[in-house]
């Protein structure tokens, strides 16, 4: 790293850290501990940007090499991210460095198909579903095997601590977990969804043998992940997943960690979703999915359901959940029968209808009245906001992102946390 790409990170990273450590954000946190922790209903929110909004904003790229580049990135998309849109985001006060950890495939043959959206990235994906047959395919199936990349995660990390020094501290770990790393997802990828609903009413015991290969390769890779002491906390803000919600909270790790002591699943949150069974019965939902979801949930302290499948009619099962905090609540839900069916201490993670904010038009009416039916449905449950799936949101919309944020802070009564 030569001397002017360093005093050009260096000036990003001062921006980040003030950031990180001012008052705004210190306000955001704790709105999101006392809501995390159910101890206030403060209703935070985040308007997530997964598509060209960011991209549109964002000043071009100056770092030529790939490992300055990508923090590059990371700083300027948090920067801008935290400039442009005054939702409830955490900028963490650490800076973590992910563990590079690659893995083989599951299958040899499996291949992606992405679709361009015209705008330099991808609308999403099909497979070639090689698994025509279980019975007869599994022999395709291979256990995957990580391996650490620890040259490329110690050049990252000696970046990020030139980068950060004596602003940020600098950790390396994972914040994700490869438990969470998906059952349902890998069986449609391997055989498409209509083939493997109808081989649960054909074949059923295969399927049990494909469901369960998939949930012990997960929980193979989660127990190695823990034996190389990869893992950090990630209630910070530093969480690596959880489908667009912040899991800020004081009640991880709920045990006191010396400095280099090792962490373990056990004490951070967990994340498991199976937006596939989105056409299946709860009955299908309890016999095929529900034994790996319960081995696996007891591997975190605390932990959220749910990506983009409905999960009103799940909830009798979810709750069997060990940690269960958070559940994804998409516009495919039936807020009046998850009101019935949620008990108050599992928080909605409420996942708007995306184009009431990046549809061709913005109607701010529309928009309180849509949060505002959450709202009554949800009344006496915590509730909080992420908008997602927010394709069409382009950097002319600028102001009705800012109307959104202040309409949201409005109706909750909790306008703490804004830049305002």
């Amino acid at each position: 790293m030569n001397d002017t790409t360093r005093s050009y990170l260096r000036t990003l990273a001062g921006t980040y850290a003030a950031y990180a450590r001012g008052d705004v954000m210190a306000k955001r946190r704790e709105k999101w501990r006392l809501h995390n922790g159910l101890r206030e209903r403060t209703c935070p929110f985040h308007i997530e940007d997964n598509g060209t909004y960011l991209r549109d904003l964002v000043p071009a790229l100056k770092c030529e090499d790939p490992v300055e580049r990508n923090l590059e990135a990371r700083l300027v998309n948090a920067i801008v991210a935290y400039e442009r849109i005054d939702d409830d985001r955490i900028i963490p006060d650490r800076f973590v460095v992910e563990w590079v950890v690659e893995t083989t495939n599951l299958c040899d043959e499996l291949q992606f198909t992405r679709a361009e959206d015209g705008r330099g990235g991808s609308w999403g994906y099909e497979s070639n579903k090689p698994i025509k047959d279980i019975d007869a395919d599994f022999g395709k199936l291979r256990k995957r095997t990580p391996t650490l990349n620890r040259q490329l995660t110690q050049r990252n990390a000696e970046l990020a601590l030139k980068v950060f020094q004596g602003l940020l501290p600098v950790v390396v770990g994972t914040c994700g977990s490869l438990y969470s790393n998906g059952i349902s997802n890998k069986a449609v990828h391997l055989m498409g969804m209509q083939e493997l609903y109808l081989q649960m009413a054909m074949n059923p015991e295969a399927v049990h043998r494909l469901l369960t290969f998939l949930a012990e390769d997960n929980m193979a890779l989660g127990q190695w992940e823990e034996q190389q002491g990869l893992l950090t906390l990630n209630n910070d803000g530093n969480q690596g997943y959880c489908s667009g919600s912040s899991q800020y909270s004081d009640e991880i790790p709920g045990r006191p960690i010396k400095p280099g002591e090792r962490i373990w699943s056990r004490d951070r949150y967990g994340y498991l979703e199976a937006q596939e069974a989105a056409g299946i019965s709860p009955d299908m939902f309890a016999e095929f999915l529900m034994p790996h979801f319960r081995k696996l949930s007891a591997k975190f302290k605390l932990m959220k359901f749910g990506c983009c499948e409905p999960v009103h009619g799940f909830m009798p099962h979810l709750q069997e959940l060990h940690g269960l905090r958070k559940v994804s609540v998409t516009p495919w839900c039936n807020l009046e029968k998850l009101a019935a069916n949620c008990p108050k201490n599992i928080i909605w993670s409420r996942k708007s209808v995306p184009l009431k904010l990046c549809g061709t038009t913005f109607d701010p009416a529309e928009f309180r009245a849509h949060l505002k039916e959450t709202l009554d449905f949800g009344a006496g449950h915590f509730v909080e906001f992420v908008f997602r799936d927010t394709n069409r949101l382009t950097a002319d919309m600028q102001q009705r992102v800012a109307d959104a944020c202040g309409i949201v802070r409005k109706l909750s009564a909790h306008p703490e946390g804004s830049k305002q």
